[in-house]
């Protein structure tokens, strides 16, 4: 026995063909399965942001805080004073994780390491220097490249 499935009257009996012809007919494809991407710090909405805003609400608390502190010592206002510096500096290493900082943290120093010239073209950049600054015995700094032809501050 085979059933389709009707809006007005429900599931109803029917034969094998028209079982079919009606699961063709109502067969509709759902979207595609897309991988999952990383959410960018810059998109609207995120986490990021929200924790930013966290973070403002937290920041304006804490100079509340300070701020009674400094007409009045009192142990609830220390407490809540901690307390919040606690909460920020958690946040903060939160978001650093968020934000994958331990990933990226040394790509600079890497990328200068791999451009770094060789030992000999230093060595000519500072002999010429060094000379440029003994030919000229009036002059106490380097010369002025030919390309910028405005005038130096405060002249």
């Amino acid at each position: 026995m085979h059933y389709r499935y009707d809006p007005k009257l429900g599931y109803v009996a029917c034969s094998a063909a028209e079982a079919w012809d009606s699961e063709e007919k109502s067969m509709e494809l759902g979207p595609a399965y897309t991988t999952p991407s990383k959410k960018l710090l810059t998109d609207a909405g995120t986490r990021f942001e929200h924790l930013n805003d966290l973070l403002d609400h937290l920041n304006d608390g804490l100079l509340a805080v300070e701020n009674s502190l400094e007409r009045y010592e009192n142990t609830k206002d220390t407490q809540r004073r901690k307390r919040l510096i606690d909460a920020l500096s958690l946040i903060r290493s939160y978001q650093e994780k968020l934000a994958n900082m331990d990933g990226f943290k040394w790509d600079l120093n890497n990328m200068l390491d791999k451009c770094v010239p060789e030992r000999g073209v230093l060595e000519g950049i500072r002999k010429a220097r060094v000379e440029a600054l003994k030919a000229g015995p009036a002059q106490k700094s380097l010369p002025v490249s030919p390309e910028d032809d405005s005038e130096p501050l405060g002249v």
